[in-house]
């Protein structure tokens, strides 16, 4: 069995976006997620979510809804456990206001 540290990123979508999906054959854990709102004037909204698997029939919300102020970060410090082909999504109240990090542990 591997272990590989991996990060994804990205800037915030309107539609629902796929930020990571878990390869075959491999189990994922996300460490930590940061979403940090750059509009230095806005507050904006976003959803974090799982689907396109067999373990999970349609998406499910890990976040929904959620306010990240202007010039502010919201932290998820609880592991996310992730099975193969599992997609970790975000979607947001607007483009471009909210960057998105993870920090992924492959485990194949």
């Amino acid at each position: 069995m591997g272990n590989s540290f991996k990060n994804a990123a990205t800037g915030s979508n309107t539609n629902v976006t796929t930020l990571y999906t878990t390869p075959g054959a491999t189990t994922s854990v996300v460490h930590a997620m940061y979403l940090s709102n750059v509009d230095g004037t806005n507050d904006a909204t976003i959803n974090i979510s799982i689907s396109g698997s067999a373990n999970f029939s349609g998406r499910k919300y890990l976040l929904k809804t959620v306010n990240v102020p202007a010039d502010s970060t919201v932290v998820i410090e609880k592991p996310i456990n992730l099975g193969a082909g599992d997609k970790l999504e975000t979607q947001a109240s607007a483009n471009d206001d909210i960057d998105v990090f993870a920090s992924i542990l492959e485990i194949t």
